[in-house]
C-alpha cells in the first residue's frame, strides 16, 4: 500500500478509535473490558506501526524512532498488567505498582530519544538547560497557586501516590519544554507535519498526567478515570503518525528561526522563568522556602546558561578566526607547493617596485622554468609531475634569503623577486647560477629516476621595465631566450 494512503487510512481510523473510546468513557463511566481493550489495542497498533518506520529509517533517525517504539511497548505492557489486575486476576489494580515501572520506564524512554535526537553535546545540554528553567518556573508556580491550595485541608490524601504520579506530568511537560526549544531554533531534521505530531503526541500526554493529577490523585473523582484514557490512546497514534510522516523528505522548519520575533523569543527562553517569578513578586507574592529554592535553582541554572554562551561564542570565535587564518593562507599560497601564489606575488612586487621607486633602488626579478617538463607528465602521469614540482619548490625554499621572495605562477614555472643593492646587480648571473646549481638535476621519485633541469630569465626594474606585468614579461622573454640559447642573459 502506497505510504501516504496507508498514513491517511491510519489517521482517520485514529479519529474514529479515540472517539468510540471518548463515547464509552462518558456513556460508562467505569472500566469494562471493552475499555481496557481499547487501552491496550492503541499502544499496540502504534507498535506495529513504529516497527515498520524503523524498518525505513537510518542513523540517527533509526535510533530515535527505536527508542520512541520501545516506550510505545512500555505503555502497552503498562496497560496489560493494569487490565490484567481485573480482569485475569479479579482483583483492584494498586497504586503504585508493576503497571507503574513500565509507564515510568515509556515516559524517560521519550525524554532519552529526544536527547539522543539532538546533534551535539553541547546542544543537548542547552536544550535540557533552556527546558529545565521553564519546568521549575511553572513547577513551583502550579504548586503554589494549584496543587497545594487543592489538597489543603485534605486529610485523605496520599502524599507517596501525589508524589510519584508528579513525575508524569513533570516528564511529559519537559519533552513538550524540548519541542518548543525545538521549533524556536528552527527544527529541520524532521518534516513538519511529523514534528506536529510528535508535538500533539507529547501534549496528550501533559494533559492527560494533569488530568489525572487533579482529578483522580487530588480531588478522589475515580468515576472520571476512564474520560482521561483517550488522551492516553491519542498520544500513542500521534507517535505513530509521526513516524509515518518522518519517512518523507525534511520540509522547511514550522517556526523560521531567521526571523527577528522568533530569534527574539528563541534567546528569551531561560528568562521567561525568571520574570514569572519577578512578577509574582512584585504582586506581594511571600518568598516562602519552596519559591525560594525555585528562584535560586533558576539563576544557577541561567548562570550555567551564560557561562556555557560565552564559553561557545569563544569557542566559536575561534573556529572563526583558524577559518580566517586558512582562508587568507589558502588565498596567498599555492595549494600545490606551498609558495606565494601569483596574485599575492604580483600585489607584494608592486610594493616593492614603489619602495624602490622613492629610495632610487633596483629590484631583479628572475623567471625559472623546468625544461621538458611535459615529458616527465606524459611519461610519468600528473601525480609524479607534482612530485616533481613540490620537491623543486623545497629546494628554491631552502634556497631564500632575506629580501628574496619565490612564487610558483602556475604549472612549471616559477618566480623569484629580489630588492637588490646597486652593488649587486653585477652578480645576477652568479646569482642565478647559484639557484640552478642548488636544484638537483636528478630526482627519484616513487620509483621513478626524474633528470630535469632549469631555464631562466632576468629581469630588472628601472632598466628593462616600470611596472609589475612589463616586468615580468621581460623576465619570461628572457627565459625562453635563455631556454633556446642554452644561457640565460638580461
Amino acid at each position: 500500500m502506497h505510504l501516504h494512503r496507508f498514513t491517511f487510512y491510519l489517521l482517520i481510523f485514529s479519529i474514529l478509535f479515540v472517539s468510540v473510546e471518548a463515547f464509552i468513557s462518558v456513556w460508562k463511566s467505569h472500566y469494562t473490558f471493552g475499555l481496557y481493550s481499547m487501552n491496550m489495542l492503541a499502544p499496540a497498533i502504534s507498535f506495529m506501526v513504529l516497527v515498520f518506520v524503523i524498518r525505513k529509517q537510518i542513523g540517527t533517525s533509526k535510533r530515535f524512532w527505536v527508542i520512541i517504539a520501545i516506550g510505545v511497548a512500555c505503555e502497552l505492557i503498562a496497560q496489560t498488567i493494569w487490565g490484567s489486575y481485573e480482569w485475569v486476576w479479579s482483583m483492584e489494580a494498586p497504586e503504585i505498582g508493576i503497571a507503574d515501572l513500565f509507564w515510568y520506564s515509556s515516559s524517560f524512554l521519550y525524554l532519552i530519544a529526544l536527547y539522543v535526537r539532538l546533534k551535539s553535546s553541547g546542544e543537548r545540554t542547552r536544550h535540557l538547560l533552556d527546558s529545565a528553567i521553564l519546568l521549575i518556573s511553572i513547577s513551583v508556580i502550579s504548586w503554589g497557586y494549584l496543587v497545594k491550595p487543592a489538597y489543603y485541608g485534605n486529610d485523605d490524601l496520599d502524599f507517596f501516590t501525589l508524589g510519584v504520579d508528579l513525575i508524569y506530568p513533570v516528564t511529559s511537560v519537559l519533552r513538550f519544554f524540548i519541542l518548543v526549544v525545538w521549533l524556536l531554533n528552527g527544527e529541520r531534521r524532521f518534516n513538519s507535519k511529523a514534528l506536529l505530531f510528535l508535538m500533539g503526541g507529547f501534549v496528550c500526554y501533559v494533559f492527560g498526567d494533569l488530568l489525572y493529577l487533579f482529578l483522580i490523585d487530588i480531588h478522589h473523582m475515580d468515576s472520571l478515570e476512564t474520560w482521561i484514557d483517550p488522551f492516553w490512546a491519542s498520544a500513542s497514534f500521534c507517535l505513530a503518525l509521526a513516524g509515518l510522516y518522518s519517512l518523507n523528505p525534511a520540509s522547511r522548519p514550522i517556526l523560521t528561526g531567521d526571523t527577528r520575533s522568533v530569534r527574539i523569543l528563541r534567546f528569551s527562553v531561560p528568562y521567561i522563568g525568571l520574570l514569572l517569578f519577578v512578577g509574582l513578586f512584585s504582586a506581594g507574592q511571600p518568598l516562602n522556602s519552596i519559591f525560594f529554592a525555585g528562584l535560586t535553582s533558576i539563576i544557577v541554572l541561567i548562570f550555567v546558561r551564560q557561562v556555557m554562551f560565552l564559553l561557545d561564542c569563544e569557542k566559536l570565535l575561534e573556529q572563526l578566526k583558524h577559518a580566517l587564518e586558512r582562508s587568507e593562507y589558502l588565498a596567498s599560497y599555492d595549494s600545490l607547493t606551498g609558495l606565494l601564489n601569483r596574485r599575492t606575488f604580483e600585489q607584494e612586487l608592486t610594493i616593492m617596485l614603489s619602495s624602490a621607486a622613492v629610495r632610487q633602488e633596483q629590484v631583479a626579478v628572475l623567471f625559472f622554468d623546468l625544461d621538458k617538463f611535459k615529458i616527465v607528465n606524459d611519461l610519468y602521469g600528473h601525480h609524479t609531475g607534482d612530485l616533481l614540482l613540490q620537491a623543486v619548490a623545497e629546494h628554491m625554499t631552502l634556497l631564500q634569503h632575506e629580501g628574496m621572495r619565490c612564487a610558483r605562477f602556475g604549472g612549471d614555472e616559477f618566480v623569484i623577486s629580489i630588492a637588490t643593492p646597486s652593488e649587486w646587480i653585477g652578480r645576477l648571473d652568479e646569482i642565478a647560477g647559484i639557484i640552478i646549481q642548488g636544484i638537483p638535476q636528478r630526482f627519484e621519485l616513487e620509483g621513478n629516476v626524474i633528470n630535469t633541469s632549469l631555464s631562466v630569465g632576468i629581469a630588472v626594474f628601472p632598466d628593462h621595465a616600470l611596472n609589475v606585468t612589463d616586468l615580468i614579461k621581460r623576465a619570461d622573454q628572457n627565459m625562453y631566450l635563455a631556454k633556446r640559447g642554452g644561457s640565460f642573459s638580461p
